[in-house]
């Protein structure tokens, strides 16, 4: 009979359930007024467990549609398949009951109710729908002739089997002892193998006996299951009393539910209201799960077989068809949604009496009427809503009703809209001014929310990269005193406090490079083999260090020329002026004299700034490590035999001969010294340690001071001498240099 599909309302921005009449049903005038007429019941039966309608009209095409909230929580045919309790079983018999009920004080019959047509909204309430077949008691006009029967095979009572023409609510009252027997059986109560012997056997066939374990049902099955439809319950209200007396106790945790006024009781005068203004309130549902209508059309000889009665009666002329009006316009963004929704509800005004009855005076204006577009330009009206949302701060919810919603959906109707593009870019950026001022919140936790917002509404369009850019540059900022703050905890070497402010750092802006390099560096803060340089006052940064043991740091190689040079002029020059002391040569005993008078500038051997520096004497050395000391506020000494000789391995010859023809005899190619860090580098990343210059210690010859030790070989040592060397301390040696050891605190 018809279709229905999930289609989407442009001007309210929301997802209906849009049923449309069959092409082939709409030729013919009684299955298109029967259409109609469904939606014109629906409209006037305003209530929370039967479906709401919200519009009514035809396309210019000549389909017949009729828009309805969507019910997304499947049926109650699935429901039984999956297994209820007593409990739920009664509250959705019950809600169906009421639903009926209330049809059936308006004069409506649904003759069509099964376990398919009872639908859930989201929160789980039964919904009564598809109200295809049904009809008004009381109306003019019939749409269903005698001797035809309308229904589904398996849920009809006797008498729309028989295709009565005496058809009342209690039709419907039947169809509750069926779905009854159903939901405690777990089939209905009457099969065949095909709807011509179901149909028999609801008008010949006893109600089956239940099962031991449900026979208190019984007694209310028989009765709503009557052949006559005098001997069953006469309203609703009745089947309902009868489920609070089969279980009582769980009939009392339902929610409290009015019953409908019985048939023949006053109804309130309808609200008079012109056609197409608001309904009282209007279903918000996301899904709806349109479940088919099945249809059986028994001829009149099948009426006259199973009944024995009188030849059908003619069918009578169809009425002509009525088109509901479309609703307003969109109404502006102040109006309250609600109320906007509930505006496309049309309320008929006329009794029942009149609803069949009520046709207009010119078929061709009821077309026109039907056909009449007050629609706006869905993109425009979407580009004007997106930017009235960005206006009230509706940037990506609530739900649906939101600027970037918006943006979206009037993409996919007009991909390449640049208005909608830069919607989108407009509210990235919102969300970007919006962290802004965060930057240095002491909670991040807004200012990340609002930058990953940003971020993910600038994925949906290209327009929006910069805005992407932005939000990254804003994260990088605020990284930023993250990583200052692991600086200065990685020079205090305080692990923990490092590794946890890069690590807000990244949590901030994910991926940054400085702060994964600060990460990687301050989780090896204090162990060996960690490198680190102190800042020096007045700006610049000491010797590299790095860790040997718990609490110690030795230089990654000796002392440089350049960095003598650098404590020179700024204070040895002072302190020893120009009495500096003799260079001996290599391991001699031999002062340097007359016109060749060697210094620490001058050691009579080829050097440049990266070379160790040698010819210092053990005053000299100390007094470059006080020095140190003082710019850096960090506690530098020379080291003890016993701290270097670890990493000094046994000596090999590195040049032979003497001085004088000392550059034919090299081995490492180099006549004196060699740059720093030209040797292999020893555990656990000291270089220099094997031969290049020996390295002044502060250890005493035994108890003679003027005799310190140095540890090493140099530039001009023979395999096997010894590591351990005894040294003029006021002498300088062009063999000899020396490496800082710094103090950590634990």
């Amino acid at each position: 009979m018809a279709s229905v599909y999930r289609a989407r309302q442009v001007m309210l921005d929301r997802d209906v359930a849009l049923k449309v009449m069959s092409s082939q049903l709409a030729q013919d005038d009684a299955y298109a007024q029967r259409f109609l007429q469904e939606a014109r019941m629906l409209a006037t039966l305003n209530h929370p467990n039967v479906v709401q309608v919200y519009d009514v009209g035809v396309t210019p095409a000549g389909l017949h549609y009729f828009s309805m909230a969507m019910l997304p929580g499947g049926d109650f045919a699935q429901r039984m398949r999956e297994g209820m309790n007593e409990t739920e079983l009664l509250r959705v018999l019950v809600a169906t009951a009421t639903a009926l009920g209330f049809a059936h004080a308006r004069g409506y019959v649904h003759r069509d109710v099964t376990p398919g047509n009872i639908l859930f909204d989201a929160h789980g309430t039964p919904v009564l729908t598809d109200f295809g077949i049904a009809r008004a008691v009381s109306a003019v006009s019939r749409l269903t002739s005698s001797g035809m029967s309308v229904g589904t095979s398996h849920y009809m009572s006797p008498e729309q089997a028989r295709g009565s023409p005496d058809i009342d609510h209690r039709a419907d009252i039947y169809g509750l002892g069926v779905l009854c027997y159903e939901a405690v059986v777990g089939e209905p109560p009457f099969n065949g193998e095909d709807s011509f012997a179901v149909a028999f056997a609801h008008v010949n066939d006893p109600v089956p006996r239940l099962p031991e374990e449900v026979a208190r049902w019984q007694p209310l099955i028989d009765k709503a299951m009557a052949k006559r439809p005098d001997d069953r319950y006469q309203t609703c209200a009745e089947f309902i009393d009868a489920l609070r007396e089969i279980a009582p106790t769980e009939f009392a945790t339902l929610r409290p539910l009015a019953a409908p006024p019985p048939p023949g009781s006053t109804p309130p005068p309808p609200t008079r209201r012109r056609r197409g203004a608001a309904a009282s309130s209007a279903s918000r549902l996301p899904w709806f799960a349109g479940g088919g209508l099945a249809l059986i059309l028994l001829g009149g000889g099948l009426w006259w077989w199973l009944s024995g009665s009188e030849q059908p009666a003619p069918t009578p002329a169809p009425p002509a068809v009525v088109a509901a009006p479309k609703p307003p316009p969109s109404t502006p963004a102040s109006v309250d949604p609600d109320a906007q929704e509930a505006g496309l509800a049309q309320t008929i005004d006329e009794t029942p009496d009149e609803i069949d009855g009520m046709l207009m005076e010119d078929e061709q204006a009821a077309l026109e009427l039907a056909l009449a577009q007050t629609v706006r330009d869905p993109v425009a009206a979407l580009l004007e809503a997106g930017r009235a949302n960005i206006a009230a701060n509706r940037l990506t919810s609530p739900p649906v009703t939101n600027a970037f919603e918006r943006f979206k959906l009037a993409l996919v109707i007009e991909p390449g809209n640049a208005d909608a593009a830069r919607g989108i870019a407009s509210v990235a950026q919102a969300y970007v001014d919006l962290a802004a001022p965060l930057v240095e919140a002491a909670d991040a936790a807004r200012f990340i929310e609002y930058l990953q917002l940003a971020e993910s509404v600038a994925t949906a369009h290209p327009q929006a990269a910069e805005q992407a850019r932005a939000a990254r540059t804003l994260r990088e900022r605020r990284a930023q005193g993250f990583i200052a703050r692991g600086d200065k905890a990685v020079k205090d070497f305080d692990r923990d406090a490092a590794v946890a402010a890069y690590g807000e750092a990244l949590a901030v802006a994910p991926g940054l490079a400085a702060a994964e390099r600060g990460l990687a560096a301050a989780r090896k803060v204090g162990t060996p083999g960690y490198a680190f340089r102190d800042a020096l006052s007045g700006g610049g940064q000491g010797p590299e260090m790095v860790v040997v043991a718990n609490g110690r740091a030795l230089g990654k190689h000796e002392v440089t020329r350049g960095e003598f040079a650098a404590y020179w002029t700024a204070a040895g020059n002072r302190q020893f002026g120009n009495d500096l002391p003799g260079c001996r040569d290599r391991n001699s005993g031999a002062l340097f004299g007359g016109s060749k008078r060697r210094t620490w500038q001058s050691p009579d051997i080829e050097q440049t700034d990266r070379h160790p520096v040698v010819c210092v004497s053990y005053a000299m050395a100390d007094a470059y490590v006080a020095w140190m000391s003082q710019r850096s506020g960090q506690r530098y000494r020379l080291p003890k035999a016993a701290e270097l000789t670890p990493f000094a391995p046994p000596l090999v010859a590195d040049c032979r001969g003497n001085l004088r023809d000392v550059r034919g005899g090299c081995q490492d190619g180099h006549a004196g010294t060699a740059p720093v860090g030209s040797y292999a580098a020893r555990p656990p990343g000291l270089f220099d340690t094997v031969g290049n210059v020996s390295e002044w210690t502060s250890d005493c010859e035994r108890d003679n001071c003027r005799e310190r030790i140095a540890i090493g070989g140099n530039w001009y040592s023979e395999a096997g001498e010894p590591i351990r060397q005894s040294r003029t301390a006021d002498s300088g040696f062009n063999t000899v240099g020396f490496r800082l050891l710094r103090e950590i605190d634990p």
